[in-house]
């Protein structure tokens, strides 16, 4: 098993070379706070790297059956735990409501007008993604005006918008409506998820991370990350309890709301590898291609989701790609390099200091940094401790979120990736430096969530 860590390890540290030898060679700029920080992110990933990978090869070769804690097995204790989940939940949601609003008052004064209205200002539905999937809800997508636009954004939180309608017969009711719907339900899966791991008061920290995590006021909104977030953590419960058909259809799904969704291929084909391996142990060998050819057929299934996507692009527009030519040419966004990424946002942040520019710099840069190196610290220290399955998918997942060519939007992206909650909770066992991290987290949410409600550019 060495042998094969060293070589794996290798292989990893030889692709990173490249891309290091390839940014050095396209660089735009070497100002010395920006290479540094580049530095800094790119070691600091291949070391969280050839952490991960005894831990991963290890797991995908144990050929012993997965240990469940087997938490809440008796329904009453279940009913109880999910009682107690859906009261914290709701309760945060409306304290967070509440401290918008005081925030708001304290930044305009009281105008009078209806509680409603105060709220919408507050959470600046007009300067976010939000009219976006409510527009394509109402109106499907469209290929003149500026909604000819709205094809970047993905169909199924829409989709699920335009189904609630039908309840609601509003449309921005019907999208805060799924979105605190699906938060509720993604709480209590991540619950379960981590019973598989964890024992309860662990389980239970899990959902708390989640909720408080400064971005995390973006699950009240109506934004595709409550959804994602559901969809993310179904998939890989039900993989995990050997569910792979409905595992699947969930990580489909998830690549049908927001594109990262079919790196959940990532998890699922280590979960899958994991219980072939058992299975090859133990088995005849005509058990063995059953199992085998029903693995394949179930991961074959995860990228529909993403292919559904660009069939809707080339319905629309004649063209499958036609979501990254608006990227491109609207947003000068492409894919590239996550060093990089750190490299340009620290030499932005740099500059709006020194240009007295607190609205860019607090708003945008200084959050999205912090975000990336603070993600990537956790996933450094959980590398060995945290599921193998969850350290590859966050690694992967970090590598596409932040690897935009003009990023905005580092906390909102990470905040949907449920590996980070769980990490943060095997990082923080010691009470009190649960309870340190907690109010840091608590702060830092009311200081980001004030920003954003201030009209600081927080997307």
């Amino acid at each position: 098993m060495e042998k094969v860590n060293r070589n794996i390890s290798v292989i990893f540290a030889a692709v990173m070379a490249a891309a290091g030898v390839y940014w050095a060679v396209h660089a735009d700029s070497w100002t010395f706070m920006g290479t540094a920080a580049a530095a800094a992110c790119y070691v600091l990933f291949i070391m969280t790297g050839l952490r991960a990978i005894p831990a991963l090869t290890g797991y995908i070769t144990a050929g012993r059956s997965q240990q469940y804690a087997g938490l809440e097995a008796a329904e009453d204790l279940r009913r109880q735990a999910w009682t107690k989940i859906v009261v914290w939940v709701l309760l945060s949601r409306l304290l967070m409501a509440v401290a918008a609003y005081a925030i708001l008052i304290l930044k305009d004064g009281y105008t009078g007008g209806g509680l409603i209205r105060h709220l919408n200002e507050a959470w600046h539905i007009k300067g976010i993604d939000a009219p976006s999937y409510l527009g394509i809800a109402e109106n499907w997508y469209v290929t003149e005006g500026d909604p000819r636009f709205h094809i970047v954004f993905l169909p199924f939180f829409p989709i699920l918008i335009k189904v609630v309608h039908f309840f609601t017969n509003n449309y921005l009711a019907a999208g805060y409506t799924v979105a605190n719907l699906c938060a509720v339900a993604f709480a209590l899966v991540a619950y379960e998820l981590a019973a598989l791991d964890m024992d309860r008061k662990e389980a239970f920290r899990v959902i708390k991370y989640m909720f408080i995590f400064p971005a995390a006021f973006f699950f009240v909104l109506p934004m595709t990350e409550s959804l994602f977030l559901l969809l993310s953590l179904l998939s890989i419960y039900l993989v995990r309890k050997k569910k792979w058909l409905f595992g699947c259809l969930c990580a489909a799904l998830a690549g049908f709301t927001r594109s990262p969704g079919v790196l959940l291929a990532v998890p699922i084909v280590i979960e899958l590898w994991r219980d072939l391996a058992e299975t090859y142990k133990s088995a005849h060998k005509q058990a063995i291609k059953r199992k085998l050819a029903a693995a394949a057929g179930c991961l074959a299934i995860v990228p529909l989701g993403l292919l559904a996507y660009l069939y809707i692009n080339y319905a629309v527009y004649g063209n499958a790609l036609q979501f990254s030519i608006y990227q491109r040419e609207h947003w000068f966004q492409r894919q590239y390099l996550f060093f990089d990424t750190v490299r340009y946002q620290m030499e932005y942040a740099v500059g709006k200091f020194k240009e007295g520019d607190s609205r860019s710099f607090l708003g945008l840069w200084l959050p999205n940094l912090l975000a990336i190196f603070t993600t990537l610290y956790v996933m450094f220290k959980s590398a060995r401790k945290l599921h193998p399955s969850y350290t590859a998918y966050m690694m992967v997942y970090f590598v596409f979120v932040t690897g935009p060519t003009w990023l905005l939007s580092a906390p909102r992206y990470l905040a949907a990736a449920f590996p980070l909650a769980f990490a943060v909770v095997l990082l923080t066992k010691d009470k009190a430096r649960d309870s340190a991290v907690t109010v840091l987290c608590i702060v830092s949410s009311l200081l980001y969530l004030g920003l954003f409600v201030w009209g600081y550019p927080i997307y």
